[in-house]
C-alpha cells in the first residue's frame, strides 16, 4: 500500500478530558476542606440537582459509574433471577453485565441499520411472557426511536430504561434526552462529552423509583442503622461532583466541539463509497465517536485498513468489532441468535474519534490521512 503522503500526525498522540484551571480550583477546594465524601459535603447533591435541571428530570441519583447506574435502576426495579430484559446487540459490556449481576437474561435484539440503535420491530418480536424491561442504547450520542419504543414497553407493561452513557445533551424531537424513559443512565469515563473520571447519573421522574435508587446506591440504608435491602457502595465522591459541575456548565459547548470535529471527518469523507453517520429527523446526536461504515465489498479487509491507518498515526478503532453476543460470557445463553443487520454492522464499522481536545487541525489531517488510505481500498 503506498504512497506517501506530506501529511503527517505527531508521536505519541494522547487526547483526554478538556480540563482547565476551573476544575483545578474546584477540586483543590475540596481537598482543602477536606470533605471528600457524598455525606461530609453537599457537592454531591450539587451535581444532582444541576444535572437534573440540565435535562428535565424532577430526580437525578449521582453513582460511580454508568455500569452502576444501569446496575442501580435494574435493581430498584426488582428485576431478577430468570427475567427477559431486551437489549441491542452493538453495545458494550456495561450496557449488558446489570444484566447479568442480577442473574436476568439479556434478550439481543437487532438494530437500526442507520443510526445503529436498537431496532423497534425486533424488540416487538423478541417480547416473551418473561420480558420485564426494554433498554435502547443512544449509541455514539444518536438517540435511540425512543416514543415508539416507549409506547411498546407501556403496551406490555415493562419497565423503560434509556442507557445514555454516550449521549449527554442529546436531543430527542427537540427534548433532551433523560426525562424520556422510566429512567435514564449516563457514564461520566474520562472519553465521555462531559466526565468525572468516573461516574454515573441516574435520572428519572419516578418518586419512589428514586428513592429505591438512592437506598441501593448506599448499601440499601433507608435510615441510619436501618438496612431495608440489598444494596451497593454505589456513592460518587465529593471530588468527582466538583469535576461534573464544572464539567456540565461546559457541556453544550463541548457538544458543539463534538459536532464540528464530526462534520470535518464527514468534509473529508464525504465523495467516498461509505455510509457515513447522520442523524434522524428530530434527533440531534452529540457524536460521542464517529463511525462509519465501509462498502461490504471491504469487510473481509476491514482489520487490515484499520492497521494500515494506525500506521499513519491514525487512532482508528473498531467500536464494536462483534455482536455482544459473541463474546465467551454469553456462551450458556441459549442461541442460535438472528442479529443480521448488527452482524454486518460490527464487520464494517470503523470509528474515529471525536474528543473535544484534540484540535481542528489534528482532526483534519486525521480526515485527510483516513480519505489517503481509504481511497487506496476503494478504487
Amino acid at each position: 500500500m503506498g504512497k506517501e503522503s506530506r501529511l503527517e500526525l505527531p508521536l505519541d498522540m494522547h487526547f483526554g478530558p478538556l480540563l482547565d484551571e476551573e476544575e483545578v480550583q474546584m477540586v483543590t477546594q475540596v481537598i482543602r476542606s477536606g470533605r471528600l465524601t457524598q455525606f461530609s459535603s453537599e457537592l454531591v447533591k450539587e451535581f444532582e440537582k444541576a444535572f437534573a435541571d440540565y435535562v428535565g428530570a424532577p430526580a437525578a441519583i449521582a453513582v460511580n459509574s454508568g455500569t452502576a447506574s444501569l446496575h442501580t435502576v435494574l435493581t430498584a426495579a426488582g428485576i431478577g433471577p430468570g427475567d427477559e430484559v431486551i437489549v441491542p446487540a452493538f453495545t458494550f459490556i456495561g450496557t449488558v453485565g446489570p444484566i447479568l449481576q442480577q442473574r436476568a437474561v439479556p434478550v439481543f435484539a437487532d438494530i437500526d441499520p442507520e443510526s445503529f440503535c436498537l431496532a423497534v420491530d425486533d424488540a416487538a418480536r423478541k417480547i416473551t411472557p418473561r420480558t420485564k424491561a426494554i433498554m435502547p442504547v443512544d449509541v455514539f450520542g444518536h438517540p435511540a426511536d425512543l416514543e415508539p419504543l416507549r409506547e411498546l414497553a407501556a403496551q406490555h407493561d415493562l419497565l423503560f430504561v434509556e442507557d445514555a452513557c454516550q449521549a449527554h445533551g442529546a436531543k430527542y424531537k427537540g427534548v433532551p434526552v433523560g426525562n424520556l424513559a422510566d429512567a435514564t443512565c449516563y457514564s461520566f469515563y474520562e472519553s465521555k462529552n462531559m466526565t468525572t473520571g468516573e461516574g454515573g447519573m441516574v435520572t428519572t421522574s419516578n418518586p419512589q423509583l428514586a428513592d429505591t435508587c438512592r437506598m441501593v446506591r448506599h448499601q440499601g440504608e433507608e435510615n441510619w442503622g436501618v438496612i431495608q435491602r440489598l444494596g451497593y457502595n454505589y456513592r460518587m465522591t465529593a471530588l468527582q461532583a466538583a469535576i461534573g459541575l464544572v464539567q456540565l456548565r461546559k457541556l453544550d459547548s463541548f457538544n458543539e466541539m463534538r459536532r464540528q470535529r464530526a462534520a470535518v471527518y464527514t468534509e473529508a469523507l464525504s465523495h467516498l463509497d461509505l455510509q457515513l453517520p447522520g442523524e434522524k429527523p428530530d434527533v440531534w446526536s452529540v457524536f460521542h465517536v464517529y463511525s462509519f461504515l465501509l462498502p461490504q465489498r471491504l469487510a473481509s479487509q476491514r482489520d487490515e485498513i484499520v492497521q494500515q491507518l494506525k500506521a499513519r498515526r491514525v487512532p482508528a478503532g473498531v467500536v464494536y468489532p462483534k455482536p455482544l453476543y459473541a463474546s465467551p460470557v454469553f456462551a450458556q445463553l441459549k442461541g442460535p441468535f438472528h442479529c443480521p443487520v448488527t452482524e454486518d454492522v460490527c464487520s464494517r464499522v470503523i470509528t474515529l474519534p471525536t474528543l473535544q481536545s484534540i484540535p481542528l487541525d489534528i482532526v483534519e489531517k486525521i480526515g485527510a490521512i483516513t480519505c489517503e488510505v481509504l481511497e487506496e481500498y476503494l478504487y
